[in-house]
């Protein structure tokens, strides 16, 4: 019995021990795959991946320059295309600007003067903004000229500059947002995520900072900084004109020895204007909506006139009288939309050099003759930055010793943006 109780536990113990060697190997493994995820946890802490901090960006109201009612929306909406744009970069934060008047009136600093990029820099620092965005636009008919400036508040410069021309239209909101994504890419490029905390969102000027800070923004106004968009055209007009005596209808007049000509004498004139916006001028900021033009131009008027001497001979009969005139022409004026059409009255003065003669007589007159001019042009075409229009001009032109006519001129106008 016992012998048998004896073979029974070798067999046993032979069969078990390939699974107790089995069950080793596997220790074995197990042990050498702990290795490898201590290793790397002791990497991780060898080097820590730094914190980072988005920048805030304050998004100003951008300034309507020509205080146009119909467009004025636009100081609120063209910033607010901003915020998604820049949030989905992943580098911005938006700062909520409740606060800038506040701090605007503490710097002595204009709304309009938000463009400049000393004030958007000094804004920044108040606010403890690290970027802030500021704008223009100027309307002129029914084509609306947007400028955007991000300005690096830690740098203090210029980062990224864009403009966009859009129509006042549906598509309108389509180009607005087209600038806004435009300028997040560079944006975003350029300014990274900090790796220092900013500063606070409000910080409070004490008040010998505050005096610092206005007096040196006094300072950077006697620098001229520029205020509005340069526009400039170049106009041909040519067209026919009247030249009318004044105060006078008689198609006869009396000779005197002075300057013969009848109530209207058709004639044919052409005028080269130079189109632009005012220079940024402190002087001239009351006109800061106004255009002024700067024409070169020439005319001529001929009429058959009778010429009867004072006590009633008849001394020419069916005389040409010919008035020529080459013009030098300087005049204000302002571009206001109506409908789809853009209208612009302008007013000046002029300096003719004239010449006035007859066929069967010498030169009557010749010298230089001073004027007034008023009138006005209606743009109705626009194609590109070309404008098609026409205009009515009067000008009141004074020859000596009373002698005053009247030049009237309907003309085609054709300009050309530069």
């Amino acid at each position: 019995m016992q012998n048998k109780l004896f073979i029974l536990l070798l067999i046993a113990s032979i069969a078990l021990s390939p699974l107790r060697l089995h069950a080793d190997d596997n220790t074995e493994k197990s042990s050498s795959v702990v290795i490898e995820p201590q290793t790397t946890a002791e990497n991780k802490e060898a080097n820590p991946q730094k914190p980072k901090y988005n920048r805030r960006v304050l998004l100003t109201v951008f300034v309507n320059e020509q205080h146009d009612k119909n467009t004025e929306y636009l100081s609120v909406s063209v910033p607010d295309a901003f915020s998604s744009p820049l949030v989905k970069t992943g580098n911005f934060v938006v700062l909520n600007r409740n606060s800038v008047d506040r701090y605007l009136k503490t710097m002595g600093v204009a709304t309009t003067e938000l463009y400049s990029e000393e004030n958007a820099i000094c804004l920044g620092k108040a606010v403890g903004a690290d970027v802030v965005v500021v704008g223009k636009f100027a309307t002129v008919g029914d084509t609306v000229t947007i400028e955007a400036k991000a300005v690096d508040v830690q740098a203090g410069l210029l980062s990224v500059q864009d403009s966009e021309q859009i129509k006042t239209n549906t598509t309108m909101f389509a180009s607005i947002n087209r600038l806004a994504e435009r300028m997040s890419v560079p944006m975003a490029e350029k300014m990274k995520p900090l790796e220092v905390p900013p500063p606070p969102a409000e910080v409070v000027l004490d008040e010998e900072q505050v005096v610092a800070e206005v007096k040196r923004i006094e300072e950077k106004k006697t620098v001229a900084t520029p205020l509005t968009i340069r526009e400039h055209w170049l106009w041909l007009d040519a067209g026919l004109g009247l030249l009318q005596p004044f105060g006078t209808n008689k198609d006869v007049i009396d000779y005197d020895g002075k300057y013969p000509y009848q109530l209207l004498n058709p004639g044919w004139g052409f005028l080269i204007s130079y189109e632009s916006t005012l220079p940024d001028w402190r002087l001239l900021n009351f006109l800061r909506n106004f255009h002024y033009l700067a024409s070169l131009g020439y005319a001529r008027f001929g009429g058959t006139v009778d010429v009867i001497s004072t006590t009633g001979t008849a001394l020419l009969t069916a005389e040409e009288m010919t008035f020529q005139q080459a013009t030098l022409q300087l005049a204000l004026g302002r571009r206001f939309a109506v409908w789809r059409l853009t209208l612009m009255p302008f007013a000046g003065f002029s300096i003719d050099f004239a010449k006035f003669s007859a066929s069967k007589a010498e030169v009557l007159f010749s010298g230089v003759v001073p004027g007034i001019v008023i009138g006005g042009r209606v743009i109705f075409f626009h194609y590109a930055d070309i404008e098609c229009g026409g205009g009515y001009t009067v000008a009141f032109k004074y020859l000596n010793e009373g002698n005053i006519f009247l030049s009237h001129t309907i003309n085609l106008s054709v300009g050309y943006k530069l």
